[in-house]
């Protein structure tokens, strides 16, 4: 079975859309690679687990970096907050 990476709502989406252009690719090439080869395939600096199902997205880009927090849901998914 695939990961599932969802959004939690039109907020958090919005929030998303708001980086920079390169920080958002970023975002939707980790959120591709996480649903390919799950958590488990990707390390720092990427991913950082942070307690229980709390884990955070780290994102690099030209104007600085920006971080995403999300959790592990039921089965193999990943809700980005």
């Amino acid at each position: 079975m695939h990961w599932l990476v969802e959004i939690l709502n039109a907020t958090v989406a919005g929030e998303i859309r708001v980086h920079p252009d390169d920080m958002h690719a970023g975002f939707l090439r980790l959120a591709k690679r996480i649903e390919q080869i799950g958590l488990q395939g990707i390390h720092e600096p990427h991913i950082k687990h942070i307690q229980d199902k709390l884990w955070e997205m780290r994102l690099t880009g030209r104007d600085g970096i920006a971080r995403a927090l999300y959790v592990t849901a039921s089965g193999k998914r990943v809700v980005d907050l």
